[in-house]
């Protein structure tokens, strides 16, 4: 990697673990594997999570984020497979996902479905996704985005 180019974090999240690795130019690689996943950030439950548990997945996100956030350079590009971002389909079709990648626009449109679903809101009810994992994964790739200051999750090549 030459030191044009910028850094690259790569998002693999699985049922139990999130893992981010880092590659950027003149620095050594780095890791960061948290103990949570699309299956443990709160139960399953038919309607999905509740506020609570929302706002309890957001904090232990949040928590594993202030641990590596300085790490992250700015202009930094978050990366995810195909197989990472499979929650996000809907119909067969990984929502927002527009010439390979998913804006945070998107995805804060996705949060806020799913935040609207927990109250119960009517509207919100047919915003759901194929996998009950998708909400833990919009939830995950916001705070993601959000904390780390970037603009996009891009579908990895």
């Amino acid at each position: 990697m030459d030191a044009t180019t910028p850094a690259t974090l790569r998002l693999t999240v699985g049922a139990a673990t999130t893992t981010l690795a880092l590659d950027a130019p003149a620095d050594a690689p780095r890791r960061w594997d948290w103990p949570l996943g699309h299956a443990t950030l709160w139960p399953t439950r038919p309607g999905g999570p509740s506020p609570v548990m929302i706002e309890n997945a957001i904090q232990g996100v949040e928590d594993r984020i202030e641990t590596m956030a300085r790490q992250v350079p700015a202009g930094a590009r978050l990366v995810a497979s195909a197989a990472t971002l499979a929650p996000l389909r809907r119909e067969g079709a990984i929502a927002g996902l527009q010439q390979g990648a998913i804006a945070l626009a998107q995805i804060e449109r996705e949060y806020q479905s799913l935040a609207a679903r927990s109250m119960g809101a009517p509207s919100a009810r047919a915003q759901v996704f194929d996998h009950p994992s998708g909400d833990a994964l919009v939830l995950i790739l916001r705070e993601c985005l959000h904390h780390l200051g970037l603009d996009a999750v891009h579908l990895q090549d």
